[in-house]
């Protein structure tokens, strides 16, 4: 049995601020060692339960923020960027049981949700697939579900479980912390939520024939809506590419690889790169 594993950070436990999620911030390292026991207790559950791979995506920021030597050594992780499916590079390798998003959080126009955004927190306000308003578990779930493969459990926040419980069903869940505000949750204490998570795993993993892939109906229209406008200019130069209005635009793709490219190419394009 393999699994496949997706971890973010605004979702582990004990990130509140802005100040958890990058090389700058003052208490960086600390959560870098939360989301590195996360991922490492849902493994050991994985393993306990009969898995015999796990692939393991570092998918927040660099992609360089889960600590290797605090994995099980038989793990694989995909680290850096950039990659053509983003945050869920590996899942198109073989056949996997399940997936399992750790340490999500809730889309940029949800009411509520611990530092909630949608892939690129300064530049996108929503993204929509086939008209429907999804957040990244929900994009990643249709990345998986071109795959073949079902997400089995979730873990973040109270306001993002209940919002990706809206998506994607009655899958496996676990919340390590609740909603006050954009930046402010009462949070579990980290043993704790390994803990939890442990126990998290083991019940996906027993009902994982429960649940069914996430496919998105091809062609697939995507709708990117802006903060700002100077991108929707740029963008609205290539012919394939529609403005809808002021700050959106429209692209379709024939399938899920290739929404996920182009979404990685529009987001991370820069002629200054070298």
């Amino acid at each position: 049995m393999r699994l496949y594993i997706s971890a973010d950070i605004e979702g582990i436990v004990g990130v509140v601020s802005r100040e958890h999620t990058t090389p700058q911030g003052f208490e960086y390292e600390r959560a870098r060692d939360w989301m590195s026991d996360t991922v490492a207790a849902a493994c050991e559950a994985a393993y306990a339960a009969g898995t015999s791979e796990i692939v393991i995506s570092d998918s927040h920021g660099s992609g360089q923020n889960i600590k290797l030597e605090r994995l099980p050594p038989r793990v694989q992780l995909v680290r850096s960027s950039p990659r053509p499916l983003a945050m869920m590079q590996g899942i198109e390798i073989g056949r996997y049981e399940g997936a399992i998003f750790l340490g999500y959080h809730s889309g940029s126009t949800a009411e509520a949700g611990i530092l909630g955004h949608t892939m690129r927190s300064v530049a996108l306000r929503e993204v929509r697939l086939n008209s429907r308003v999804l957040n990244e578990a929900g994009i990643n779930a249709a990345i998986a579900g071109h795959f073949g493969v079902p997400i089995i459990m979730i873990s973040g926040d109270d306001a993002f479980v209940a919002e990706t419980r809206e998506i994607l069903g009655d899958v496996e869940a676990v919340t390590v912390k609740w909603v006050h505000s954009l930046l402010s949750a009462r949070t579990l204490m980290p043993q704790a939520a390994y803990d939890l998570i442990r126990e998290g795993v083991a019940r996906a993993i027993d009902r994982r024939r429960q649940f069914k892939p996430f496919p998105m109906p091809a062609p697939i229209e995507l709708q990117v809506s802006f903060k700002h406008r100077l991108p929707v200019d740029y963008l609205s130069f290539c012919k394939f590419i529609e403005r809808v209005d002021a700050f959106t635009i429209r692209y379709y793709g024939q399938d899920m690889v290739e929404i996920s490219r182009f979404l990685v190419f529009m987001l991370g394009y820069s002629s200054t790169v070298i």
